[in-house]
């Protein structure tokens, strides 16, 4: 629609589709689309549209009301007509609206629509010094409401967050866990901090660090609700990923826990934060051996190879890396990232809105708040990576055709004493484990029974074994 279409100081456009009523007695709507509109009367004229076919029905034409009572309601509840079609129009005019209102209640639930820009600052004080039927929509307003719960009535609460691929439960729960975390740090006599929507923001956004390069001081004391915030960039580097509807979208299910306990003399009824975990599950593992095609494989990856640190990934043995030819190795990171099988299968590496390069350094410094190795974590992902490139030949032996590796002048398959190395296994145990399947017999006679026996694995088998030991390798990191 362009502007002219707009009525003037009305909701309503000309030529857009509603829904209107029969009549006051019937519960039957039917389909139009506003013809004309008199703002002044109130008034409209509609015609009347086929649902099937989308086209407009001859000789069906005729007024309506124009309620100003139409206009956007914060909490559905309150909207005068409660079918699917009112309830998506308040939602859709809410997040068009010129100060763009993602947020909608219903009830005690909060309806959040994916604004996908960055929103102005919203201060927390707002939801704690009020009401909250006096408070906005706002992922800050179930938190505070939960957090009031806890205190008052005493019994565990739980924030469920749902919904589609791309709709922002990533970046809701962020919100939820930024109020939560400094929520407890506040009595109630002390007026709370304004502070920035640091939640709102992705992870590749500035962070405030404590030393004057710009890097997190190991030895500072941080507060428990510091360090959640801080350590999420890791949970987003290793189960978040591109795909078709989301830049960022998080691979897996995570469930987090935060204990609060009152003050040790009972002077307060305030609650402070004394504990918190954070479990994952259900992680795609699948993406690390065959990512979607158009879709990017797990963010550290990318993040590690194109980090910008010559000497670490010297180190892990991706620069120079063994797959190439020696010219292009040190000039061209595009290239690096075509020769890893697990990488180049989807054919897509880049994302316009990650910067890969500034994630790795925010991931390296949440490990280092959250006193991980990050060395010995990043060894294990670069081992992941050039297990990916093992490949396997067949032989024609006695138990026919059986796959093989061939590790002398085979210039691929140099990986496997990589990957060895990487993760700290001898070279010959894992080649059996990618070649040979174990049997056990369990049944038979005396003698027989508890016998082991290895058998050659088929070429395809073989490959089969390398994405399973990768897929389960990541799974526990």
């Amino acid at each position: 629609m362009s502007d002219k279409d707009f009525v003037a100081d009305s909701p309503y456009r000309v030529g857009d589709l509603y829904w209107k009523k029969d009549n006051e007695a019937s519960d039957d709507w039917g389909l139009v689309k506003l013809t004309s509109a008199d703002v002044e009367a109130c008034v409209g004229m509609v015609a009347l549209i086929d649902e099937r076919t989308g086209s407009r029905l001859p000789n069906q034409t005729e007024p309506v009301q124009l309620h100003a009572a139409t206009l956007t309601c914060a909490d559905m509840t309150s909207l005068r007509y409660l079918h699917e079609a009112a309830l998506l129009k308040n939602l859709y005019d809410r997040w068009i609206a010129s100060d763009r209102q993602p947020y909608t209640s219903m009830s005690n639930v909060l309806i959040a629509v994916n604004p996908l820009r960055y929103l102005k600052k919203v201060e927390k004080a707002v939801f704690v010094s009020q009401s909250l039927d006096k408070s906005p929509p706002h992922p800050y307003n179930v938190a505070e409401n939960a957090y009031r719960q806890l205190r008052t009535v005493k019994q565990n609460q739980s924030i469920i967050i749902s919904g589609e691929s791309g709709s922002g439960k990533t970046e809701t729960s962020k919100i939820i866990l930024d109020f939560l975390t400094e929520r407890s740090q506040f009595t109630g006599g002390r007026a709370l901090l304004s502070s920035t929507l640091r939640a709102s923001r992705s992870n590749q956004d500035d962070e405030d660090y404590d030393d004057e390069e710009g890097r997190p001081h190991p030895g500072l004391a941080h507060s428990l609700g510091d360090r959640l915030m801080k350590t999420i960039p890791i949970l987003e580097s290793f189960g978040n990923a591109k795909t078709h509807r989301n830049h960022n979208s998080s691979r897996f299910g995570k469930y987090m826990r935060l204990q609060f306990s009152p003050d040790v003399d009972l002077s307060s009824t305030a609650l402070h934060l004394t504990g918190a975990s954070i479990d994952t599950y259900l992680l795609e593992t699948s993406r690390v051996v065959h990512p979607p095609t158009g879709e990017r494989n797990f963010h550290v990856f990318y993040e590690l190879l194109r980090s910008g640190d010559a000497k670490l990934l010297n180190d892990l043995k991706l620069i120079p890396n063994p797959y190439m030819p020696k010219d292009p190795r040190l000039s061209n990171c595009d290239a690096w990232l075509d020769m890893y099988h697990y990488l180049n299968r989807s054919g897509c590496t880049h994302s316009e809105f990650l910067n890969d390069r500034a994630n790795f350094q925010k991931l390296k410094d949440a490990l280092v708040f959250a006193g991980i190795d990050a060395v010995q974590l990043l060894q294990i992902v670069a081992g992941v990576l050039h297990l990916g490139n093992v490949t396997f030949h067949e032989e024609d032996t006695a138990e026919g055709l059986t796959a093989a590796i061939h590790r002398e002048g085979d210039a691929p398959n140099a990986s496997i004493d990589v990957v060895a190395d990487l993760l700290g296994i001898k070279a010959d145990d894992l080649i059996d484990a990618l070649l040979k399947k174990k049997i056990e017999r369990t049944k038979g006679s005396f003698q027989r029974r508890g016998s082991v026996y290895f058998v050659g694995k088929t070429k395809q088998q073989a490959a089969y074994s390398r994405d399973t030991v990768a897929k389960m390798i990541y799974n526990q990191v």
